[in-house]
């Protein structure tokens, strides 16, 4: 396949922090590099789903409209992330400084619950609810920060309400070790309550912990081969405790056992930036190279897929089936739920 018919902007050469040449293209977002999607040599059954125009069967999605209820004088900045818990309460997460950073919404009223971290963060990336409805939330660094006493490089564990309850990571401190990240991008656990961060945007590895957050295992590095990583941007883990990783700047998903041996990859989705495994055995994905949310079986095949209004970031599926997306250049994020 040639990528050159999907790139329509002019485009110029940098060199990144990391002395990496990147190409970038003008008008758009300057975090954005596109690259060629990986070797598709195990593409399944050949299908390249961003060449796909109709869904398999219709998820049945539609789009809710104006269901929240923010106040008049906040302003939200790009949503990067959303999480939703089993008592209806669906969070977003935003970089903007003219409203808390963190907004918690009630689902049938969308009132605003609570809201908390106004300014605290060095770059917001991503949220998750855990089992008992706590919210992880990710604080990475810009891909273009010089310094790491500039902040970030932190995930914090908050209690409903805003309060914090664990830190993992040392903030403004970047590193390579069990206690310090270097662009932090998501966190996952499985059923043993076993945790691991994808450690994405610098350090390039799959960061492995206990159950009590102590750190014992590590795996990755840059690089495009099988189990290396151009940026880890999202971390999901099944029942049976496999690892997948979307691999972004790559277009690809890694899947590896829990101790971190590779498996195989999923190069037929698109630019994967965002995955999360449900109780019911599926996987899903966003395809941040089209408008397109993706539903797939544990073996890659597609079940289904429906259109979003505008490209996004990040999403978020609650336990319901409701699934909200984030759109980190306009500031907005949209509520879908089953008909």
């Amino acid at each position: 396949m040639s990528f050159a018919k999907y790139v329509t902007f002019e485009c110029f050469v940098k060199y990144d922090m990391m002395n990496r040449k990147v190409i970038v293209y003008k008008d758009a977002p300057m975090e954005e590099v596109l690259s060629e999607p990986a070797d598709d040599t195990e593409t399944l059954l050949k299908v390249r789903a961003w060449e796909v125009e109709e869904s398999p069967t219709d998820l049945g999605y539609q789009l809710v409209k104006d269901w929240t209820k923010m106040p008049s004088e906040w302003k939200l900045g790009g949503v990067v992330s959303a999480a939703m818990d089993t008592k209806g309460r669906y969070y977003i997460l935003h970089r903007g400084k003219e409203a808390p950073s963190i907004i918690c919404f009630d689902r049938e009223s969308g009132e605003v619950i609570s809201s908390w971290g106004k300014g605290d963060f060095m770059f917001a990336h991503s949220l998750k609810c855990d089992k008992k409805d706590n919210i992880w939330m990710v604080d990475s660094a810009s891909p273009r920060s010089k310094v790491a006493s500039e902040g970030g490089h932190c995930l914090y564990l908050y209690s409903p309400e805003g309060k914090v309850l664990k830190t993992l990571g040392t903030k403004g401190v970047w590193g390579e070790d069990g206690t310090h990240f270097k662009g932090p991008t998501d966190i996952a656990w499985n059923s043993n309550g076993e945790f691991y961060v994808s450690d994405g945007y610098i350090n390039n590895r799959i960061a492995r912990f206990d159950k009590d957050l102590k750190f014992f295992a590590q795996w990755g590095c840059e690089g495009t081969g099988k189990g290396q990583f151009t940026l880890p941007h999202a971390i999901t883990i099944d029942a049976e405790g496999l690892v997948y990783v979307c691999d972004r700047t790559k277009w690809r998903v890694e899947i590896f056992n829990p101790k971190g041996t590779f498996l195989r990859q999923w190069t037929h989705i698109g630019k994967t930036c965002d995955i999360q495994y449900m109780p019911d055995g599926h996987i899903w994905i966003l395809d941040g190279s089209t408008k397109r949310v993706t539903k797939l079986d544990r073996s890659g095949n597609i079940v289904g897929f429906f259109d979003t209004i505008k490209t996004a970031h990040a999403f978020g599926v609650a336990p319901n089936g409701d699934i909200i997306t984030c759109h980190r250049l306009d500031g907005t994020f949209q509520l879908f739920s089953q008909k």
